[in-house]
């Protein structure tokens, strides 16, 4: 299902935008309508921006109308003409006068501007004269036009608009928009900042403050209410935590002793078994309060952690651990530290929890580790590799492939993607070619 996560203050003001512009296009179909249906009224605005543009060319002097006036008229001879005339009704110049009936040329009404329609074999034609007042004389200019190949109505109806819609409507709505769009970001500042308090809720950690801001009563009472459950929840998983903590730490010593008698006991199949299941105790133990410290881990921006030094230590601690189980441990630093924006104990628990699950799962064989270059660490087996189709249930807690190891509790490599979500890290499981399996733990760059 595709969303809109724009702010809501876009929307409102996108879709007033479209009312606007709705708005202009009704309003221009009307004006095309009202102006299309009244052909005289167009004739009337063409005959007169004809005549100024003639007037305009005209050259008093010799009496002439200008060749730049002309082109309108030699590329349609047979549809457009004009004379200019003298008081006598001699025709001073004049371009298509064919065109031009004989008795638009006499001079009975002289004085006046007037327009007829004639109706000739070839359809009807409209003619106009305009009297023109020189310092010297007194002119008289006709104008003829037959069809309008040209487009002199559709000019003219497009002035309309301009004048009518374009230069009177258009600055207006957008002044409307400008003016909505203002006051829709001001009305809705108080939903933003709600926005902004939710945006700022992370699981596990204290509520933040409520905006300064005042919110109206709707607003308020969400928020508020938010508040309150947040706050119950974040108490209730605290308390969840304390306890699996607690649990968890209180089994360590009875663990503890249990081994220590453990190797009081003589040689034996009994003896083997019991510190086989005992070793699964103690790892599951720590499982719980690596889970708990995944929980309640919070990275700051000037967290930094020696990525080489940390491989190296859990290296060391691991050794006998893989000697057990016939593993050859190698590690591989870069010659430059590699440093990463992250929590030292994090990386040292999340690191463990796949060299722990290397060891297992990889059977006889070495597992090697690198750190760098960059801020990943690798982990490298020549096991099996990665069952198939378990990619995508590989972090799930609980889950264990086919063919694991007994004592385990599934729940290691959870353990480990917690951890690297909470440092804003990831966690990257694939098969190796020559076979195998490779873990990348990838960090935040961090800046010394």
């Amino acid at each position: 299902m595709n969303q809109d996560n724009s702010p809501l203050a876009r929307i409102l003001t996108r879709r007033l935008a479209w009312i606007a512009v709705a708005v202009l296009l009704v309003n221009a179909l009307a004006v095309a309508a009202y102006y299309g249906s009244d052909r005289p009224s167009l004739e009337r605005e063409v005959i007169d921006r004809e005549m100024s543009r003639l007037e305009a060319a005209l050259d008093g002097e010799r009496s002439r109308i200008d060749d730049r006036a002309r082109d309108l008229f030699k590329n349609h001879p047979r549809n457009y003409a004009f004379a200019l005339l003298d008081r006598s009704g001699d025709i001073l110049d004049a371009e298509n006068p064919g065109l031009i009936p004989l008795q638009s040329t006499e001079t009975g009404v002289f004085a006046q501007d007037w327009t007829t329609r004639i109706t000739t074999n070839e359809g009807p034609m409209l003619v106009a004269a305009h009297t023109i007042e020189t310092s010297s004389d007194q002119l008289r200019l006709v104008f003829v036009m037959a069809d309008d190949p040209a487009g002199l109505l559709l000019r003219a109806l497009v002035a309309e608009f301009a004048r009518h819609i374009w230069l009177p409507i258009l600055p207006v709505a957008l002044i409307l928009i400008g003016a909505n769009a203002f006051m829709i970001r001001r009305g809705l500042q108080p939903v933003a900042s709600a926005s902004e308090w939710a945006r700022s809720i992370k699981p596990g950690m204290p509520v933040a403050d409520l905006p300064d801001s005042p919110l109206p009563a709707e607003i308020s009472d969400l928020v508020q209410a938010t508040q309150r459950s947040l706050e119950r929840v974040n108490t209730a998983l605290a308390a969840e935590k304390r306890r699996a903590a607690e649990a968890a730490h209180a089994l360590r010593t009875p663990v503890a002793v249990l081994t220590a008698r453990l190797d009081a006991l003589p040689p034996g199949e009994t003896t083997d078994r019991l510190r086989c299941d005992l070793t699964a105790l103690s790892r599951t133990v720590r499982q719980v309060l690596a889970s708990a410290r995944a929980d309640a881990l919070n990275v700051t921006d000037e967290a930094l952690a020696n990525l080489g030094q940390i491989a190296e230590s859990v290296t060391a601690a691991l050794a006998p651990f893989a000697y057990q189980h016939g593993v050859e441990l190698s590690l591989t630093l870069n010659e430059v530290p590699v440093f990463a924006a992250a929590d030292p104990d994090g990386v040292e628990v999340a690191l463990c929890n796949i060299v722990e699950n290397a060891i297992l799962h990889a059977g006889p064989g070495p597992v090697d580790i690198s750190a760098g270059p960059g801020p990943v660490i690798h982990v490298r087996d020549r096991g099996p590799g990665l069952p198939p189709g378990s990619r995508l249930s590989l972090f799930e807690p609980f889950w264990r492939g086919d063919g694991a190891p007994p004592g385990g509790a599934g729940l290691g490599l959870a353990i480990v993607e917690r951890l690297q979500k909470a440092q804003g890290g990831k966690v990257e499981a694939r098969s190796s070619e020559g076979g195998g399996s490779e873990f990348i733990l990838s960090f935040r760059a961090g800046i010394i």
